[in-house]
């Protein structure tokens, strides 16, 4: 016999050594398949979150835009010509529009829209952005979901010889109908 020799004569590899159990096999599969399934909500309610998120500040930067152009209006004392944005295309004041807007389309176009994505109706003039996550999502609209949103003027009045003179004093943003998200649920 060689110094190297084992007296192992069965070929096992080591002592205690065996395979799973189905019992252990399965017990571990549904381990498995319970974290998967908490995984999986909590990665649609991160999905839920980015839409509402990205949606936010996009408003956000219209908002942004919409401020500026009335300001640039204010310094050069044209605040009465601020009437033309009503009804026009919000997005057409931002530098860098957001990759997911599609632009101008009219109803005659008939073109499909994809959720997730904005886009101006050129027809009713609003600017509409079509929801993601419906699941998630309430609104008085029937139909696809959505949320549109119209420039709309912000009037203020002021006392001049003696009289109430009423002015456009700034743009606002607002959705037509009122929408909330719905809490995702884990």
């Amino acid at each position: 016999m060689g110094a190297h020799q084992s007296n192992n004569t069965h070929g096992s590899i080591g002592i205690g050594c065996r395979g799973f159990t189905l019992f252990e096999l399965i017990v571990v599969i549904t381990i498995i398949s319970v974290l998967a399934v908490f995984a999986l909500n909590y990665y649609r309610k991160l999905l839920v979150e980015v839409e509402q998120s990205t949606l936010e500040y996009n408003l956000g930067s219209l908002r942004s835009a919409l401020s500026m152009q009335f300001a640039e209006y204010f310094v050069a004392g044209k605040t009465q010509d601020l009437i033309q944005l009503v009804g026009s295309n919000p997005m057409e004041l931002l530098a860098e529009k957001p990759k997911n807007y599609l632009g101008k389309i009219s109803k005659k176009d008939e073109q499909p829209v994809d959720p997730g994505h904005w886009y101006f109706d050129s027809d009713s003039k609003l600017l509409v952005y079509l929801v993601k996550n419906p699941e998630h999502f309430s609104s008085s609209l029937s139909g696809t979901p959505r949320i549109r949103f119209k420039l709309n003027p912000v009037y203020s009045e002021k006392l001049s010889a003696g009289q109430k003179i009423k002015f456009i004093s700034g743009l606002e943003l607002k959705s037509v109908e009122p929408y909330h998200w719905l809490p995702p649920s884990l």
